[in-house]
């Protein structure tokens, strides 16, 4: 099978050598990035306040069966041997399910994936 070789180079992708074209170094303007292209300027101190919650949290749960969910897919959790939520689905799952944002923080491997997924 032949293959063609590939480079990230993107002088190789745009047809141009890297010592032909426009002659232009990128990298050459200072070893420290600028405040160029993509960056946003610092907030200023006190420009942004935390938002004002209205309405408080639903509490935790600590089973599944404790959310309003349908029994087959309690059943399809159960059989795959999750009958406790982990501590960030158990604080978060009945404010999503009740359509409300929720923000979370966690761990590798703490199942915010089932939780946010």
């Amino acid at each position: 099978m032949n293959r063609t070789v590939r480079s990230n180079d993107r002088y190789a992708r745009s047809g141009k050598g890297g010592s032909t074209g426009s002659g232009r170094n990128f990298r050459s303007q200072g070893s420290g990035r600028s405040g160029g292209y993509g960056r946003r300027p610092a907030a200023r101190q006190g420009e942004f306040a935390l938002p004002v919650g209205t309405t408080p949290g639903l509490p935790a749960v600590t089973t599944f069966a404790e959310l309003d969910m349908p029994a087959p897919l309690l059943a399809a959790l159960g059989s795959q041997g999750m009958t406790v939520p982990f501590p960030i689905q158990g604080a978060t799952l009945p404010n999503s399910l009740a359509g409300r944002d929720v923000l979370g923080r966690g761990r590798t491997g703490s199942g915010k994936t089932l939780a946010f997924g």
